[in-house]
């Protein structure tokens, strides 16, 4: 019997597209000005560029529902090549994070206002919590 963890996200996405710039750091190389999936750590941009996982990037994006523009830098986390996101175009996901302050405060109260997103990952098996629920039989 398998025991499986919830998902690993650090925070809730929220189904929101946003306008965003996304470049790679080293080479300005821009990567797609659409985000979808957004959370407080992180989005699913729509890209087709080639990107890496552990690409280090730069963000601009434009807080959902209003003028404000925050920056941030993160990194490549995965590429969706075998998943497409929303508008079925294909994807990478970035990791980011915010500093706690008024661009993070605005971003988590924008956020609310649209729904949460359950994630097409699959959960990861909790080896250790299996073994401690075998040794317990």
């Amino acid at each position: 019997m398998e025991m499986l963890i919830a998902n690993e996200r650090r925070a809730p996405r929220h189904a929101v597209t946003v306008e965003c710039q996304v470049v790679r750091e080293d080479d300005f190389t821009m990567l797609g000005a659409r985000g979808v999936d957004l959370s407080t750590c992180g989005m699913l941009l729509v890209s087709d560029a080639p990107a890496a996982v552990g690409d280090d990037v730069l963000i601009s994006l434009r807080i959902p529902g209003r003028e404000q523009w925050i920056d941030a830098r993160g990194k490549i986390a995965r590429i969706a090549d075998d998943l497409t996101t929303r508008e079925g175009s294909p994807g990478v996901g970035i990791s980011f994070e915010l500093p706690l302050g008024g661009a993070r405060s605005a971003l988590e109260e924008a956020l609310c206002a649209y729904p949460t997103v359950v994630s097409s990952r699959e959960p990861r098996v909790d080896y250790a919590a299996t073994v401690d629920m075998i040794s317990l039989l």
